[in-house]
């Protein structure tokens, strides 16, 4: 029981096809806009789009900061170049360092970091606008349960076709659709400072907190029920003490609710209404 239950990858593979095929559809919008990091979630991502609605109808953009790897610009290229999609690259660095002057921002990691995200998606919104495109989002549903995300920056997206998909899945779905292998095997980075990985920040890895997040989210056992079945008392307390620091991160934004029609608590429509 310490590990997650076998799931159909291909069966997996075309339902967020579908989706992402119906999403466009309603939208009434012209195709996907995608940040490339270079990493494993925005290939997959990009990977089920050109699947879903062909590689013509999804445009790819780098968005390097002053900090970013240039390892991560050329992981980038190397998936764009095998998905058949053009790359282009927007270079974040002077914006996001005369942003953080301006804010005083510049010398704290944790606040730059963020500003940097947010100043991502401001780039992946614009370009969205600019040519009647939806945001294809990237965070998956273990980043998105610990926290290991920035508000209104890569959780701000359009879509997310990976948000109801765990980490360790969406490796198996990385093998599946042929992700180069530099890119499977890289150790998962937000890449806003150097070096920095998910692990280190998170002081757990993936594989190992996923079969904890899924007894405990999905399945409702305890922390002494999850130790019964045999997982780390350590890392289940870490995990889950991840887990209930950043839940305000699921739910970003709160209404205060005044009447019996509250949008999305007391109306929760369809975003795309039939015409």
């Amino acid at each position: 029981m310490t590990s997650l239950p076998a799931v159909d990858i291909p069966l997996l593979a075309e339902v967020l096809q579908r989706f992402l095929a119906e999403e466009l559809r309603a939208s009434g919008l012209s195709g996907y806009v995608c940040g490339l990091s270079g990493g494993l979630d925005s290939a997959v991502a990009a990977a089920l789009a050109v699947r879903a609605v062909g590689r013509e109808k999804l445009r790819l953009l780098a968005l390097p900061g002053p900090t970013s790897s240039a390892e991560s610009l050329t992981h980038a290229q190397e998936v764009a170049k095998s998905l058949g999609v053009g790359l282009e690259v927007l270079d974040l660095g002077p914006t996001s360092q005369l942003l953080a002057q301006t804010l005083g921002c510049a010398s704290d990691r944790l606040r730059f970091g963020n500003l940097l995200a947010r100043l991502r998606m401001v780039a992946l919104f614009d370009a969205a606008r600019a040519h009647g495109l939806l945001v294809l989002g990237t965070a998956n549903k273990s980043e998105i349960l610990l926290g290991y995300s920035t508000l209104f920056g890569d959780q701000a997206a359009s879509v997310h076709p990976l948000g109801d998909v765990w980490k360790t899945h969406v490796f198996a779905l990385g093998a599946y659709l042929q992700i180069p292998e530099v890119i499977l095997k890289k150790p998962p980075t937000a890449d806003l400072w150097p070096g920095q990985t998910d692990a280190a920040e998170l002081g757990f890895d993936y594989l190992e907190a996923d079969p904890i997040l899924y007894y405990h989210h999905d399945q409702g056992l305890s922390e002494a029920e999850l130790g019964a079945q045999g997982f780390p008392s350590a890392l289940v307390s870490k995990v889950l003490a991840t887990y209930r620091r950043n839940r305000f991160k699921w739910r970003p934004t709160v209404i205060a609710r005044v009447s019996t029609s509250c949008i999305n608590v007391d109306r929760i429509l369809p975003r795309n209404p039939k015409p």
